[in-house]
């Protein structure tokens, strides 16, 4: 399992750095402190390490389990927050980073995520969540899949945005947790059963 670690630990430092086509298996051998031959008995190809370096770092789930007693905006706060401490650590933003450079410029690359995205099962919770509370008449949503993209963009969208590219400072701590916040009530105050 540590080897294994190490190898995923190099692909993602090669991938972020160098991008898919120059992280050949050779330099994330060298890396990892291991021989290209010790990586094909881990992964059969660079195509299969790169998919399962996305999977497991990128869509890896997302674990949430709500206080069932906790009002909705509370639990949906939290499941928010939670989402967005792992989506904005520094080697999710780095693979994020690199997967948009390589599937704007290579095809192949953009067919390999596009497939291991449907795969993920869209790891986040955001949609379980979503679901349970229509069925138990919480919530009036006619369309749970685009309501978690909704809410994904009202919360953490720009502030993923501003990690990306840099485009104006990052939202973090406290002004991340208030932008959350008045997203997740807007939303709910648009979807709430009791208007």
């Amino acid at each position: 399992m540590e080897r294994r670690t190490r190898i995923l630990n190099a692909a993602s430092s090669m991938l972020t750095t160098h991008g898919y086509h120059a992280a050949s298996m050779d330099s994330i051998a060298a890396c990892s402190g291991m021989s290209k031959k010790t990586l094909y008995q881990f992964f059969e190809s660079k195509k299969s390490l790169f998919e399962t370096l996305i999977i497991e770092r990128l869509f890896a789930p997302i674990p949430y389990t709500p206080v069932e007693t906790d009002p909705l905006h509370k639990q949906l706060q939290l499941m928010m927050l939670l989402i967005a401490e792992q989506l904005l650590n520094e080697e999710r933003l780095g693979l994020l980073k690199s997967i948009i450079t390589e599937t704007t410029r290579n095809p192949a690359v953009r067919q390999i995520v596009a497939d291991l995205f449907h795969l993920s099962g869209r790891a986040l919770p955001v949609q379980q969540w979503l679901s349970k509370h229509v069925d138990s008449g919480d919530l009036q949503i006619s369309d749970v899949e685009e309501a978690a993209d909704l809410l994904f963009s009202m919360t953490l969208g720009g502030p993923l945005l501003a990690h990306l590219t840099h485009c104006k400072p990052p939202k973090e701590g406290e002004n991340l947790t208030h932008f959350i916040e008045y997203g997740v009530n807007t939303f709910l105050k648009a979807h709430s059963s009791q208007k």
